[in-house]
């Protein structure tokens, strides 16, 4: 049986049991030891030495230097580093997204340009907890001397009627898009209480998420679009790791066997001619 590596947090691996014993199971069908490893036991070097073995990693962190290191030793990685770098800072998505024709929140490039409310972020955040509405410069102020050791950025705030639709991408293939209502609160991350139903993308939509997907070839991503009342859409980011609590409540695709059919088949069962 050859081996494969899962790795994660601590703190999110604690959250997550649920569907990392899921992808345990999955694995064996396919005859494959998926073990999980907890980032925080094991410096990058020592992460290096410890999946030597791998048919490969599936890296569920955000520290980009392991997956960096892992790559070095020509161990497959899922995602690379040009992704997780990337979908891990806000700015170098959404210009890296421009230079594709992908439409994209806009960015306010100095402070003489700003107009309230706007909206100030992490470059680095998910899941929403660190993006606020400022109303006024008092409250920027606030939030810029609460991260004034992280990096950030500021967005005009777009009415959207705190609408978003969140794309999963493993691979090729779309394999779902969920619409994100938020509640009392203009974020709409179903973690913060936001609402959620199934989303036909059109096929404009599809172009841009698969141009997206082929650009920075990823396996398995998603991708957040603020939604327009006149149902135009926005990149707002893309996420990897990506959460997937909408997938399992709506969709009917086993979501730990579909990863593990396309990691298998593009990492294990691989033909070399």
């Amino acid at each position: 049986m050859k081996r494969a590596y899962l790795v994660y947090d601590a703190a999110d691996a604690k959250v997550n049991m649920a569907f990392i014993n899921q992808l345990v199971v999955s694995a064996k069908k396919q005859m494959i030891d998926l073990q999980l490893v907890l980032l925080n036991d094991f410096s990058v070097p020592e992460l290096v030495e410890h999946c030597q073995d791998a048919c490969f990693v599936f890296y569920r962190a955000r520290n980009c230097d392991y997956v960096t290191s892992l790559e070095q030793a020509n161990i497959p990685v899922v995602n690379s580093s040009h992704v997780n770098a990337l979908a891990n800072n806000k700015y170098m998505t959404l210009q890296f997204a421009r230079t594709l024709g992908i439409p994209t929140v806009p960015l306010y490039q100095q402070a003489s340009d700003y107009e309230y409310p706007l909206v100030f972020k992490t470059i680095d955040g998910h899941g929403g907890s660190e993006v606020m509405l400022c109303q006024d410069e008092q409250e920027l102020n606030a939030c810029q001397k609460q991260f004034e050791n992280r990096l950030t950025l500021v967005q005009p705030y777009i009415e959207s009627n705190a609408t978003d639709v969140r794309v999963w991408v493993l691979g090729n293939r779309i394999i779902g898009a969920v619409k994100r209502q938020g509640r009392a609160d203009f974020r709409s991350n179903v973690t913060l209480g936001g609402s959620i139903e199934k989303y036909e993308l059109d096929s404009l939509q599809m172009d841009h998420v698969l141009a997206m997907q082929k650009a920075i070839r990823s396996d398995y991503i998603g991708m957040d679009f603020l939604l327009l009342e006149d149902g135009t859409w926005l990149l707002n980011e893309i996420e990897d790791p990506v959460g997937a609590r909408s997938f399992y409540d709506l969709f009917d695709e086993y979501l730990p066997d579909l990863l593990m059919d396309y990691l298998v088949n593009h990492y294990v069962n691989v033909t070399i001619y």
